[in-house]
């Protein structure tokens, strides 16, 4: 036989031989490449509401201020009459509502004040307990309206502030009723 003929008949051998190897083998696990990453979470939420093209819930970046947030949301009108820098440079905060209103002079109202707990309590923000109201804490699971006049009132006798660890002070919560609301503060 040629040399030629053996390195052919080789050829042959192992194309015939190679999809018996390959199904016997077991392949590595795929694992998908990608040029993206995850983007990092949001450091909270904001409401923005009133004259602009979509009011709604934005996710919150750290060191926005006001004015990056009504240019999210697009106001409705130019804004021409803006309020004091102070204002439009704000730092938001977590659990921030803006409220955009455009005068019909064309002067610009900007309010931003928390959104009110219920709304934070959907949203998984966490609740301030000194700016919450009888009604807010009547809200919480196992908190009806007596134990929350009792917080509100607990609250009001110790000088208007108080810690979540506080809350083991007033009449009716006790370590279960604690443990059920703390994660929402």
């Amino acid at each position: 036989m040629v040399r030629h003929e053996r390195v052919i008949l080789l050829l042959i051998a192992v194309a015939v031989s190679l999809p018996a190897v390959m199904k016997t083998r077991q392949g590595a696990p795929c694992v998908p490449v990608t040029g993206l990453s995850v983007p990092p979470s949001p450091a909270g939420f904001v409401r923005v509401e009133g004259d602009v093209l979509h009011p709604g819930m934005y996710p919150l970046s750290a060191n926005i201020m006001t004015d990056t947030v009504i240019k999210m949301a697009e106001p409705l009108h130019s804004l021409k009459k803006l309020p004091p820098a102070t204002v439009m440079t704000q730092q938001i905060k977590n659990g921030d509502g803006v409220r955009v209103t455009v005068m019909p002079n064309g002067q610009v109202d900007v309010v931003v004040a928390p959104i009110p707990a219920s709304e934070r309590m959907i949203m998984g923000i966490p609740l301030n307990i000194n700016m919450m109201s009888a009604a807010d804490f009547d809200r919480l699971p196992g908190i009806g309206p007596v134990i929350a006049g009792r917080i509100v009132e607990y609250r009001q006798n110790n000088g208007g502030n108080m810690t979540l660890e506080g809350l083991h002070n007033v009449e009716g919560i006790g370590a279960k009723r604690y443990e059920l609301i703390k994660k929402y503060f």
